[in-house]
């Protein structure tokens, strides 16, 4: 390959590159444009499209494919190519200069008019990302006024009867349980179950923070700032900077790596809408709630104390406490809290004695038994839900969206069902990596999951990993249909053309935080199945920069790009008005733990029931491209919600007999 090319693409010949543009150039170029690099139409073979071009005497080059992509080939050299022929213009252009005495000035910007029309992100970034990273784990410890202590209780009943025996019901706050539900699978080896010790709850619109502990409110404050600024400075400066969690790292040195674990720390939610505040450049109308759940915090999370983590591999158990070292709590002081943060050395032995009464004790109360899972109605019909698509499209074809996440609401109403027999029915129907149980009593809310998508997250080394999911078809009973489905999800161009821009949206967003040679696509569009469904699924990695918090890392990730479309902040805008600014809540955002130690687990809130008060919601969707058959984008949709429970299309009227335990209406074909 010639080193002093003069084009970005000279000797390159043919190559495999990746387009999703909508629109094409015309072949016929003014004289002073070259073409450069072309394709054929598919339909007329003889007819080329043209894919690059240049201008003849300047250093102006224009592509119609992204030579970034990770299904690219050469794109590195395409751009080496441009930075040497641009500095090589502009160094004969500084030698001209000085001859002429001609004056170029040293700090020009792009005027306001030009930049108000871009998406820019304008704030500088925050970290500097070299090529050498030291290791991520930081055993510092000192004398910090908090500390976590851990006891390992050896083999123990199953997590169900645990969490059922000694963690439900015990905190006015709520309690946790990450389920991590599905066995044999490499993302469900530990589960954490944990009671509130004090919660945190926050609403976009009116920007209110409230913290409460043992179902009291200690204080309510309208930040001034963003809630992500506000929690990434009380997680680093007031929960990280006070816990010495030296020994629970020494203890858990061995986990490997793509295997992040909690001891103790943060466990919740980021509900969708919390995208106002993370996507740069966002603005948004008032929110037309309309029958959506009413007051339901954009993000909640508790504060877990006191872990009790299940190995689901050795069935090993191991529990995990913060300890006060003497009289001083900045933590109870930061939140006016009504009780101490932390556990002396005598109510440790108190908890420790508790917990292994119950788990050793003959006379374990049974569990509770699952309950039926209500039928759901969707807010949309089919014919509705055909005309967004096709608005989608219309979008897509102007060029301004590549690919659009498209989503519905489904409710139901179940007063007086406890939320915890219906999540036992719901993972018994649907196991999945990151099935979850959530229970926020001050705000009558609980988050009861079954998803088996992985948003982010970042071991003790500072390893991130993303495993986006684009493409799904449902299980058949017929084991040749099964395989057969199987085939097609890993063949079908659309489906892989939705995988794939995710996937490049997510290696752009890694990019903020990550050097760019750490990122690496280890696993690209591999076929995962599941009890109900199969998915398409892409696993992404990077090394995070040291002085980079998990909270910033969710930041600027955030929402997930699998619920969002590409590129990320007009696909948000333009589904905004699609769904008729309705709140997705919940749904699209994420879920799981941020530890004391720095290690974050977070999944997307996808396949999950909210119960807020008497209500309860499920949201579904799927992704838009030009490719998208408006039936079938559909029947995706009654698949993706049948995994979950009984759903049904607007204007149906449920069957009483359909609502058993682990029943449905799950199509066989799609």
């Amino acid at each position: 390959m010639d080193k002093y090319a003069k084009s970005t693409t000279q000797a390159l010949a043919y190559f495999e590159i990746y387009r999703r543009n909508s629109m094409g150039a015309f072949k016929d170029l003014p004289a002073e444009i070259e073409l450069t690099a072309w394709t054929f139409d598919p339909e007329d073979p003889s007819r080329k499209v043209v894919m690059g071009v240049q201008h003849r005497s300047r250093p102006v080059f224009g592509t119609q494919w992204h030579p970034e992509s990770v299904c690219s080939t050469h794109g590195q050299k395409i751009i080496d190519n441009f930075r040497d022929i641009v500095l090589r213009f502009w160094t004969k252009s500084s030698q001209w200069n000085c001859l002429t005495q001609r004056c170029i000035a040293e700090n020009a910007t792009l005027p306001d008019s030009i930049l108000n029309e871009t998406a820019i992100v304008r704030e500088a970034r925050e970290v500097i990302l070299g090529e050498f990273l030291p290791p991520r784990r930081t055993l510092d410890g000192g004398l910090r006024p908090y500390y976590i202590k851990s006891v390992n209780l050896g083999k123990g009943p199953a997590a169900q009867i645990v969490f059922d025996a000694a963690i439900r019901n015990t905190s006015l706050d709520g309690e946790a349980w990450l389920d991590s539900a599905r066995v044999r699978d490499v993302h469900s080896r530990n589960s954490y179950l944990a009671a509130a010790s004090f919660t945190l709850s926050y609403s976009s619109q009116s920007k209110l923070l409230s913290l409460h502990q043992q179902g009291q409110q200690l204080k309510s404050e309208q930040l001034q700032t963003s809630y992500w600024a506000w929690l990434d400075n009380f997680h680093s400066s007031i929960i990280q900077k006070n816990i010495d969690t030296v020994n629970a790292q020494l203890l858990d040195q061995e986990a490997e790596v793509g295997q992040p674990l909690l001891q103790l720390g943060l466990i919740g939610y980021f509900g969708y809408e919390l995208k106002r505040e993370s996507l740069s450049g966002y603005t948004y109308v008032p929110t037309n709630l309309g029958e959506d759940i009413q007051a339901l915090p954009h993000s909640q999370h508790m504060f877990a104390s006191t872990v009790l983590r299940l190995d689901n591999y050795t069935r090993d158990w191991k529990l995990f406490s913060l300890l006060r070292r003497g009289q001083e709590d900045p933590i109870g002081d930061y939140i006016n809290a009504v009780s101490p943060v932390g556990l002396t050395h005598t109510e440790f032995d108190s908890l420790l004695a508790r917990v292994q009464n119950a788990f050793h004790s003959p006379c374990l109360k049974s569990p509770i038994s699952p309950a039926s899972l209500p039928s759901f109605v969707a807010l949309d019909d089919e014919a509705s839900y055909s005309q967004k698509i096709c608005a989608a499209q219309d979008a897509i074809k102007e060029g301004e969206a590549y690919e659009l996440t498209l989503t519905t609401k489904f409710k139901a109403s179940s007063p007086d069902v406890e939320p915890y027999a219906l999540y036992l029915s719901l993972r018994a129907r649907n196991p999945a990596p990151y099935s979850a149980y959530i229970n926020f009593p001050v705000n009558n809310t609980t988050i009861l999951s079954s998803s088996p998508e992985r948003f982010i997250s970042i071991d003790a080394d500072g390893v991130a990993e993303m495993k986006p999911i684009k493409g799904t078809l449902a299980v058949s009973p017929d084991e040749k249909e099964d395989e057969r489905r199987k085939h097609q999800l890993a063949t079908d161009v659309k489906e892989l053309a939705e995988n794939l821009m995710i996937v490049d949206l997510i290696r752009a967003d890694l990019h903020n935080i990550s050097p760019s040679k750490s990122i690496k696509v280890p696993k690209l569009l591999h076929v995962e199945s599941y009890e109900t469904v199969h998915q398409l699924v892409t696993t992404i990695q990077s090394h995070i920069a040291p002085n980079v918090g998990g909270v910033k890392v969710l930041e600027r990730c955030f929402p997930p790009g699998s619920m969002t479309g590409a590129p990320k902040l007009r696909a948000v805008q333009i589904l905004d008005h699609l769904e008729q600014n309705r709140e997705r809540g919940v749904y699209s955002g994420s879920l799981g733990y941020l530890c004391a130690s720095g290690t974050v687990d977070q999944s997307v809130i996808i396949r999950t029931i909210v119960k807020h008060g008497k209500q309860l919601e499920l949201g579904a969707g799927g992704a838009i491209t030009w490719l998208s058959e408006a039936d079938k984008e559909w029947d995706e949709v009654m698949v993706k919600a049948n995994a979950v429970a009984t759903a049904l299309p607007k204007g149906s009227m449920p069957d009483p007999d359909s609502s058993v335990p682990g029943g449905g209406l799950l199509p066989t074909d799609s």
